[in-house]
């Protein structure tokens, strides 16, 4: 199957007799840089920070004389899905990299399409058991749960990847971040009237949570292992856009099951037939979602799941701290403490590292 060498060029061959000493060190020396990283990681936090005012802002917003809300969680993976796909497409298509190659081979990578279907059906759970969960337990809970979707991803990793190790130095930093965001959390508190009571209501927003979790410690880590696997047998190196692509393909394939399965179409389009308004929010949100998720792909594509998870983790928090700014809020000592304990977890954890620790570059 035609696929794209490490170099960028087409590549007719279907083993990985393209893959020398010689393209080793060359796959090497094209690995991203500091700058890049710095690019993306940026590039993340920018574009999701307002993902998360378009989020808001479509979710809290009363429409009409009635004050509807839109509630419709499958239409919006539906949403987020097309948009992604339809940019990452357009963008495959039009680079350069993948001319000569078949429509397939282009947008699939040369990937088997039940791979893909494996990770975006995790990324699908991922997102759509975490909203469940809110249904049930309050926010403040859900995202102290959250904060700890390093542990999985990181675990994750040494699953699907056997090259992939645990060292201690991971470990520290991963185990010091999620600490941070607890510390933060638990700080704050919670609003009048919301308890941390452990009732039937409580658990099973918890497991829904746990879900999350999972499908998060599987979905990142296995397109870890694609690439790797496609890298090896075929001597193909697969983009962030193969990523964003294929994983929101599926992932709206099977939220277009969901939708007609339980008929939410209709009630989404008599809420816009009488609620015209939320389109332009609509649009927001798919359009500001399509953006951050070229940067999340490419920063998975280059620099790997875990990555990925400290980058999001960390956003969250610079989100809170924006919030504190912009709207006046204060935090409490046991707050601050929370996020030194965020941003000194990588350089702590680097110290622990030593010279002898060769690990994969995330």
């Amino acid at each position: 199957m035609a696929g794209v060498k490490a170099d960028g060029k087409p590549n007719g061959k279907t083993n990985g007799e393209a893959m020398n000493g010689k393209g080793a060190v060359a796959e090497k020396a094209d690995q991203p840089g500091n700058l890049t990283l710095l690019f993306l990681v940026v590039g993340v936090w920018v574009t999701f920070t307002i993902f998360g005012w378009a989020t808001e802002a479509l979710t809290s917003t009363p429409y009409g004389d009635k004050g509807e809300k839109f509630k419709f969680t499958w239409t919006l993976v539906l949403l987020q899905s097309v948009g992604n796909a339809a940019v990452a497409a357009i963008l495959l298509l039009a680079g350069a990299n993948t001319q000569g190659l078949s429509l397939h081979d282009r947008l699939t990578g040369g990937v088997p399409a039940h791979d893909w279907m494996i990770a975006g059906g995790a990324y699908l759970g991922a997102h759509k058991f975490g909203l469940l969960s809110l249904h049930y337990i309050i926010y403040p809970m859900q995202v102290l749960v959250k904060s700890c979707k390093a542990v999985p991803v990181m675990f994750g990793e040494v699953i699907f990847e056997h090259q992939v190790k645990l060292t201690f130095a991971k470990v520290v930093s991963v185990a010091m971040l999620c600490a941070g965001v607890v510390t933060f959390t638990m700080g704050k508190g919670s609003k009048k009237g919301e308890k941390f009571e452990l009732d039937e209501k409580m658990m099973t927003g918890l497991f829904f949570v746990l879900l999350a979790l999972f499908c998060d410690g599987v979905y990142g880590p296995y397109q870890n292992r694609i690439k790797s696997k496609v890298l090896k047998e075929k001597g193909l190196k697969l983009s962030g856009y193969h990523n964003m692509f294929n994983m929101n393909l599926w992932q709206g394939i099977f939220a277009v099951a969901a939708c007609l399965y339980t008929n939410e179409l209709p009630e989404v389009q008599a809420f816009v037939k009488r609620n015209p308004a939320v389109v332009v929010d609509l649009v927001k949100f798919g359009l500001a979602m399509a953006m951050g998720n070229i940067f999340i792909f490419q920063l998975q594509s280059n620099f790997g799941a875990l990555t990925v998870t400290k980058t999001t983790t960390v956003r969250k928090l610079i989100s809170v701290l924006f919030s504190v700014w912009y709207f006046g809020h204060s935090l409490a000592p046991m707050q601050w403490a929370g996020v030194g304990l965020v941003f000194m977890s990588e350089p702590i954890g680097k110290l622990f590292s030593g010279g002898g620790d060769k690990e994969k570059a995330h």
